[in-house]
């Protein structure tokens, strides 16, 4: 007797949360196609991805620099006694007379002061580092682009996949209703049975753990439901929950052919990446190597602030070549070949897992139908 109330009291607490679940839970119906729209523009992952192609981008381009001039402004206020920066600041100003070449004069010249306003220009010539960094921008930049249109992919199968999740949850549940309600319908003829003595206690409480567990598994459906939708809305940058109606979809009977692995957008990234790995390696080898820049400055200097009675220029083409600076730039090839070689190691991995993948699917693959 105490089974039998422990057993109604389960099946009380089970039809309660229903009740509970509609009164906390807004429903909303939603299309496949808006479902994606949605995702697109909220998600997460993909918004993430899309900074870092703009970032890349933006990269890319800072790295035109190495063919472009660049010019500095400044002004700069000296004071000094030492007799040959004096002196020179005389020179500076062209303001030299007889009487500063004294000796007395030359050897104790006092306070001094020049105030100059500078303009400085610098022109890259010959630096073949700086060319293969600025490739290794660009492959970069294309790795990333190829990133974020794989990141879009994948959020769409993700989409696709919990919004038949979600069709598949209500489906099951249909079921579990029309299965829930014969199981009623069992559990009513089997008490009229039990009151007219032709079956046993037994068999009563056998249908209603039968009964019990139509219930549970139609809380669960429930819960599937409102799972996959929460899954949904995450995608879609929404607030957990929301349950979704969905729309039927079904597959379109047409085959497809599969596409080639190297069209694949992770693939294509991962060879950019490569592209990106190998410029690098050159541009760091490249540094070893002498560089020419063109230089230049024009100035103005005065004994008072803010005036500029005398200007002159100052222009060369240099040289530089470096020649030992520890062994930082050969570990750094080191590193830089090891970075190669791991993505080499990526792109290997990342197509023989295309192939097993297009192995698994076949030669025909349906595809989806969005309605």
């Amino acid at each position: 007797m105490r089974k039998t109330k422990n057993i109604r009291l389960q099946i009380l607490l089970l039809l309660l949360i229903p009740l509970t679940v509609k009164a906390q839970t807004d429903e909303v119906h939603i299309s496949l196609t808006q479902a994606i729209d949605s995702a697109i523009l909220h998600n997460e992952s993909l918004k993430q991805a899309t900074y870092s192609a703009r970032i890349a981008k933006e990269n890319s381009r800072g790295a035109d620099a190495v063919f472009m001039p660049q010019v500095g402004l400044s002004y700069t206020g000296y004071f000094t006694n030492n007799p040959l920066n004096a002196f020179g600041f005389k020179l500076q100003q062209q303001s030299v007379e007889a009487t500063d070449f004294d000796p007395a004069r030359l050897n104790n010249p006092g306070f001094n002061k020049d105030f100059v306003g500078q303009i400085e220009v610098t022109q890259p010539i010959f630096n073949l580092d700086a060319i293969y960094q600025r490739s290794a921008a660009r492959n970069y930049s294309q790795m990333q682009e190829w990133s974020k249109k794989r990141q879009e992919e994948f959020l769409l199968f993700q989409v696709k996949k919990a919004y038949l999740e979600i069709q598949l949850s209500y489906k099951n549940k249909e079921v579990l209703a029309s299965a829930l309600k014969t199981a009623d319908a069992f559990v009513t003829r089997a008490e009229d049975m039990y009151e007219h003595g032709l079956i046993q206690k037994a068999d009563l409480l056998e249908a209603k753990v039968f009964q019990n567990k139509m219930q549970t598994d139609y809380q669960t459906a429930l819960s599937n439901i409102m799972n996959a939708s929460d899954q949904l809305g995450f995608l879609m940058g929404k607030k957990p929950g929301l349950m979704y109606h969905v729309d039927a979809v079904q597959f379109d009977e047409t085959r497809v052919q599969p596409l080639s692995v190297n069209l694949r957008s992770d693939v294509a990234a991962y060879e950019a990446g490569l592209s990106a790995a190998t410029n690098q390696l050159k541009s760091d080898k490249m540094s070893l190597i002498p560089r020419i820049n063109a230089f230049g400055n024009y100035q103005f200097n005065d004994v008072k602030p803010f005036r500029f009675n005398s200007d002159s220029y100052f222009a060369g083409i240099r040289l530089s070549w470096k020649i030992f600076s520890g062994t930082q730039d050969w570990h750094k090839i080191k590193a830089s070949k090891l970075e190669q070689q791991k993505m080499i190691s990526r792109l290997n991995e990342t197509k023989s897992q295309a192939e097993v993948e297009y192995q698994k699917q076949g030669d025909n693959w349906p595809t989806l139908l969005l309605k």
